[in-house]
């Protein structure tokens, strides 16, 4: 069984590697200092060498400039003409952009809840969304045992960055201002495809559905608070207006789609559109739609998979980029409070062929590829790519999960497997084209909306071999009970043993032999056995003494027939699980065995 402290083992090795490095720039290197002086002006290019030594180079957009504003200018594009060294037009571009940062000397509560969006759309100064990890504590989760002890002075930077907020016009601003500056933007040309009025799916009185464009972020970036999901909506699809009639300034966005995922998009007019998403995704009612190309064929069927729950807290800082999962369910309830329980459905596995001169770029080379249609059942962070990774089975082009593929955090146990996975880590990157993945579609609250065809095509059949033949052969390969009978509730069945008796009808007391087993059948998993035990089990059938399953499958079952049988959790012990033996959300698979009927 996987316990917790192994987890620990993951951050030490991780964050050796060039991947936590690459992708998470500690606070108190993110920016540097000058004073905005015109008699003590540092180059940008000078100020870069003095943070990137000893460091991976960081990209350009990555870069910025901290500066005070000197006495007597009062002229916000003038301070950042001084500290960018550009003219007053190019400050004023950067503004508008929202490269440019200023710091508040005190945030009230209001502040804090209005980070995102204020409800004062005259204001100059707006909040957009902290660079990612910005705010959030680490729980000591990311310390290694080589890790210098964090001093005084940087915890103060660190803690006085979390008081930066965006200036998003050209304003006056008070002198001895701390401001920060990025004076090359990151840009996303492909915000630009929602001039395409196609990509508008769906609208009414309070939501917007928009079909993203692959590379693309949902939120805005620390250099760029237009080049974004709700700033290019509103640039090119709208204007919008609320169900008052009143112009929407900016839609709101209800979900997360990572920024090299193309597909369906929920946005609000306004914030109470947002309360009612997310209370809908808190009561699992929003049916979403995958559609993903590998190289591998996916096992179809449920997958569950767990997640270590501080690692993917919102603004977690340190840890790995990727994200692993483990296979095996925790021991207990209690242990199960520190995962993230990850369900998604492989409901259909083709394979496809991808044209290499569409003009997307990707070459397939002699590979065969295959296209799965995944329903999922909860959402998490990079869930759907690192599920499959960790079957062996990566999305075509992610850079993230490639080299991790195959490798879960049950793993860690074994120690061969740590050199393995800490090699694996070093090559992983974060994904600089669109990956084999698409949201593609949604429903909640009676909308629908289905995106347009992925990057990658329309998933056709290889060499004029029809898609049905070839994936029944798939079918067999992946899914292991391809020959299973499988009911209007979910339950699948196989009879390895006829019956000769007669059928229970509803109250008819039965005495059965059973096992039942988690992850398969004569798995290490076996949770209960009347075999073992020498006494069979007696109850009445139809009358919900026993689980769903059970009644449902010893209703159609004869004396003397034995059959394998696969219950999905809601037909055994549903979302709450049994005790501390059988997990929430897991899927029961039972060899059982009618003897008699009394």
């Amino acid at each position: 069984m996987l316990n917790h402290p192994s987890i620990t083992k993951i951050l030490w090795f991780t964050n050796l590697a060039i991947a936590a490095t690459a992708f998470t720039i500690p606070h108190n290197k993110r920016c540097t200092r000058s004073i905005c002086n015109p008699l003590f002006q540092q180059s940008e290019e000078t100020v870069a060498d003095t943070v990137t030594t000893n460091t991976p180079q960081k990209p350009l957009w990555m870069k910025c400039i901290n500066a005070v504003v000197p006495s007597k200018v009062t002229a916000l594009n003038e301070a950042v003409a001084m500290v960018a060294n550009v003219s007053r037009e190019e400050a004023n571009n950067l503004i508008e952009m929202g490269a440019v940062w200023a710091k508040m000397d005190l945030l009230t509560d209001d502040d804090v809840l209005d980070q995102y969006y204020g409800s004062d759309y005259s204001a100059n100064i707006q909040y957009a969304d902290f660079p990612s990890g910005w705010g959030a504590g680490n729980d000591g989760l990311n310390v290694r045992e080589d890790e210098e002890e964090e001093s005084l002075d940087d915890y103060i930077e660190r803690q006085m960055s979390l008081r930066y907020r965006r200036i998003l016009t050209p304003s006056t601003i008070e002198p001895g201002t701390d401001i920060r500056v990025y004076p090359h933007p990151r840009r996303f040309p492909s915000c630009y495809e929602f001039a395409d009025q196609n990509r508008l799916l769906y609208e009414d009185t309070t939501f917007v559905v928009v079909d993203k464009p692959p590379m693309l972020p949902t939120q805005p970036e620390p250099s760029n608070y237009e080049e974004c999901c709700p700033g290019c909506v509103n640039l090119l699809m709208g204007p919008f207006t609320t169900i008052e009639g009143e112009p929407v300034q900016r839609p709101l966005i209800c979900h997360r789609v990572d920024s090299c995922v193309g597909g369906c998009v929920v946005l609000s007019k306004d914030g109470n559109g947002q309360k009612v998403f997310t209370d809908l995704q808190r009561q699992r009612k929003i049916k979403k739609l995958y559609k993903a190309v590998t190289t591998e064929p996916v096992p179809l069927g449920m997958h569950v998979h767990w997640m270590w729950k501080p690692l993917v807290a919102r603004g977690q800082v340190g840890g790995t980029a990727c994200q692993f999962v483990s296979h095996i369910p925790p021991i207990s309830r209690k242990k199960a409070k520190s995962w993230i329980r990850c369900v998604l459905e492989v409901v259909e596995c083709k394979p496809i062929s991808i044209d290499e001169n569409a003009g997307h770029g990707y070459n397939p080379g002699d590979k065969q590829h295959y296209q799965s249609t995944i329903r999922l059942v909860t959402g998490r962070k990079h869930q759907v790519r690192a599920q499959l990774a960790s079957l062996g089975c990566p999305l075509i082009r992610d850079t993230l999960y490639e080299p991790i593929a195959g490798l879960t955090l049950e793993k860690l146990e074994e120690e061969a497997s740590e050199e393995v996975m800490d090699e694996a880590m070093t090559r992983v990157r974060v994904p600089t084209e669109p990956i084999g993945l698409q949201a593609h579609a949604i429903l909640f609250a009676g909308v629908k909306a289905k995106a347009g065809t992925p990057w990658w095509g329309k998933g056709e059949a290889v060499d004029g071999v029809s898609t049905a033949s070839k994936a029944a052969t798939i079918t067999e390969k992946t899914d292991p009970y391809a020959d299973y009978t499988t009911t209007a509730s979910g339950m699948k069945y196989l009879i390895i043993k006829e019956g000769e008796g007669a059928a229970p009808s509803a109250g008819s007391t039965v005495k059965a032999h059973y096992t039942g087993w988690l992850d398969g059948f004569d798995s290490q998993k076996k949770f209960d056995s009347s075999r073992t035990q020498g006494r069979p089990l007696t109850f009445k059938v139809g009358t919900g003494q026993v689980i769903r399953g059970w009644d449902e499958s010893f209703s159609t079952m004869k004396v003397g027939e034995r059959r394998k049988i696969i219950l999905p959790s809601r037909l055994g012990y549903g979302d709450r699980g049994a005790g501390n033996i059988i997990p929430g959300g897991a899927t029961l698979y039972f060899d059982v065995e009618l003897l008699d009927i009394f």
